[in-house]
């Protein structure tokens, strides 16, 4: 700092100011001599020498630092005026000038001399004020550098006293915390309708969720902490016995688990069991089920499927018995038999035959096989090789929709290649159970993506309350003893605030889950849309209180006709994502107005915004906008916030643009308008 000071280059500016200035007032000098025609001794004394002189001078005042500096006095102007001037009279100082001239010159040379005092006064002036101001900020600084020092020592000097004092305690205060952290966390990313049952490995019940009182009829006050085979029949079995042991191992495993249930009724769970690490113990875990319908499915489709394959078989071996034989059983079947030779020629076919819907419309007594195939060529299943068949024939089997909900299965055997046997047997119920088994498959897949999809809703939604809590937490652990009653109390209840959103938010993400498989159930009322959302923004300054949110609502409230935990799910979805694409210090800013019957809602934020081509694919479920990228998040919030409006007959809008910052606005119904209770 003092190297700066000694070397502000503004002295040296001076000096070549004050040398100007000198320059001047000996040409001016020179200039009245040589007016009053006196003679000049050396040539150092002589007009021109002294006017290349000032113009040296003058060429360094406008040239660098000195330039820049004379600019800001304001003479530059004057120095570049005097040095044209000089330029110009060098030929007449050279070849002798005239008394007017030289008085004229001699005058602006003295004039020049007043300015240069002039600047040399300001830059001394100036220099004196920059310097004062330097020193000042620099003291500042350094007495602040000293005061933040001494506050640190003192700081750090408190908290070793107190973590001496209490580091065994924290210890162990740290121990259990991890251990029902962990605990927590594992119980709240796993909440689902499925039975949840947490073991050691002497598998002792260490976690027993509400769903398995429902599979099981065992609370969980009676569960943990006894051994599992105490608890019910179902972990007695051998088979599951092991998979638990070998989950504690470190090995999964899945298995289906047939039972009667007290009633009498049939029923069969599926077990998953996995492995899990907490607090450094091996442990398991088993997710537990109703498979009941689909396992009743599929059993129910195992056997048609082997009547249908028993029945095959036996049709297939009264085929090949004797003519006669054959003509008699095939006449008391129930299933449609004919038999053509070779050429395709009829040889004789049962009543089923006849009357099977297709024959009965377009065949004859004299049909060919040909003209049988033809028939069936149109029916669902079919293919061109009905069309095109000719002697001599392929064996072909179809499973053919010969009207609405009835199928059956045409199939063309040779014996002994010359007899070629047709069977017609209806499968509309084997189909049924098949339709019904895919269903029962699809629903299942869809129960686990919604799985899926629940679990990433947990962890989008659940991070404001859970912050809010480690918040006042840490708070409370850091002052401990110094916090007063009032603060202690304010704590207090920002948890409790935040345990009570915490198990709202459940509720929500319940409420996303029956959503996805349409079940969700719509409860709306009036709310003060104002106050909702002004609640959201100050619960949301908890965790994140560098964010500046601004409001623009009017004076009377707005009421209006909707389920305010699904909408305050929409608007903090928003406000967080507002908050998390804005930067370091974000500024948000919300909108509430009415029209007409409808009450609308704006968030607008200036942040990394959303390219104009990927608007129309921000809602959908997991998009996440290219700008995004780097940033935490699952791209499920503005899907839901989107549905949940449709369910209260609103939309929800978005405008953006790229590193400009977006728009989002939805509307709802105000509560006094008949048509819009109507259209919610």
């Amino acid at each position: 700092m003092e190297q700066r000071f000694r070397n502000d280059g503004s002295f040296t500016t001076l000096w070549f100011v004050t040398q100007a200035q000198f320059e001047a007032a000996v040409l001016a000098e020179t200039l009245a001599r040589a007016a009053a025609n006196e003679s000049f001794r050396t040539p150092e004394e002589h007009p021109v020498f002294r006017s290349n002189i000032l113009a040296s001078r003058l060429t360094v005042l406008l040239e660098g630092r000195q330039g820049k500096l004379m600019d800001s006095v304001g003479v530059t102007a004057d120095i570049n005026q005097a040095h044209a001037q000089l330029t110009t009279a060098e030929p007449l100082l050279r070849d002798g000038i005239d008394v007017q001239a030289a008085v004229l010159l001699r005058e602006q040379m003295k004039q020049l001399a007043y300015r240069l005092r002039d600047a040399a006064n300001q830059i001394v002036t100036s220099s004196h004020d920059q310097i004062a101001l330097r020193r000042s900020g620099y003291l500042r600084v350094m007495f602040e550098g000293f005061a933040f020092l001494l506050r640190i020592v003192l700081s750090a000097a408190f908290l070793l006293i107190r973590l001496f004092k209490g580091v065994q305690e924290a210890s162990q205060a740290k121990q259990l915390l991890r251990q029902e952290q962990e605990l927590s966390d594992l119980v709240i990313n796993n909440i689902s309708n499925q039975g949840i049952i947490m073991f050691d490995n002497q598998l002792r019940c260490l976690l027993w969720n509400h769903s398995m009182e429902g599979l099981l009829n065992v609370k969980p006050d009676q569960a943990i902490g006894q051994r599992m085979e105490n608890l019910d029949r179902l972990f007695s079995r051998p088979e599951i016995v092991d998979a638990l042991t070998r989950a504690t191992e470190g090995a999964s495993s899945i298995l289906e688990h047939e039972t009667v249930t007290s009633e009498g009724h049939e029923r069969c769970l599926e077990i998953n069991s996995f492995p899990i690490f907490m607090a450094e113990r091996k442990l398991g875990i088993a997710f537990i089920r109703d498979v009941t319908e689909q396992w009743l499915a599929r059993k129910q489709a195992e056997r048609q499927n082997f009547d249908l394959q028993i029945k095959v078989l036996q049709r297939t071996a009264a085929l090949r018995q004797a003519e006669r034989r054959l003509i008699a059983a095939i006449n008391s079947a129930s299933e449609g038999f004919a038999a053509f030779d070779w050429t395709g020629k009829l040889l004789f076919a049962n009543e089923q035959i006849w009357a099977a819907a297709p024959v009965s419309l377009w065949c004859s007594e004299d049909m060919s096989l040909h003209v049988f195939l033809r028939c069936f060529a149109m029916c669902e299943g079919a293919d061109l090789r009905l069309v095109k068949a000719q002697a001599p024939f392929e064996e072909i089997e179809y499973d053919l929709l010969v009207k609405k909900d009835t199928w059956h299965r045409l199939s063309l055997t040779k014996a002994d290649g010359a007899t070629i046997f047709v069977r017609l047997t209806d499968i509309s119920g084997y189909k049924q159970a098949a339709k019904a088994l895919e269903s029962a498959l699809e629903r299942e897949r869809e129960t686990t993506n919604a799985y899926r999809s629940f679990v990433s809703m947990v962890s989008h939604q659940f991070r404001t309350p859970l912050a809010i809590l480690d918040s006042s937490a840490q708070r409370i652990l850091r002052r401990g003893s110094a916090l007063t009653q009032d603060e202690l109390a304010t704590r207090v209840q920002k948890i409790r605030n935040a345990g009570t959103r915490l198990t709202r938010l459940v509720d929500s993400v319940l409420n996303a889950a029956k959503l996805d498989a349409g079940t969700i159930e719509l409860n709306p009322a009036s709310y003060d849309l104002t106050h909702l959302v002004m609640d959201i923004c100050e619960r949301q300054r908890e965790v994140s209180s560098q964010a500046d949110i601004r409001f623009d609502v009017p004076d009377n409230p707005v009421h209006v006709y909707c389920d305010g935990m699904l909408i305050e799910q929409v608007v903090v979805n928003l406000l967080s994502n507002a908050i998390k694409y804005s930067g370091t210090s974000p500024v948000v800013e919300i909108k509430i107005w009415m029209d007409g019957s409808r009450a609308y809602c704006s968030v607008r934020v200036w942040g990394i915004g959303i390219p104009a081509n990927e608007l129309p694919k921000i809602f959908e479920r997991f998009y996440r906008a290219s700008t995004a990228s780097g940033i935490a998040g699952t791209g499920i919030g503005l899907n839901l916030a989107q549905r949940i409006m449709h369910l209260h007959g609103g939309e929800i809008h978005v405008e953006s643009y790229e590193a400009a910052g977006s728009l989002f606005t939805f509307d709802l119904p105000i509560a006094n308008a008949d048509q819009a209770q109507q259209a919610a």
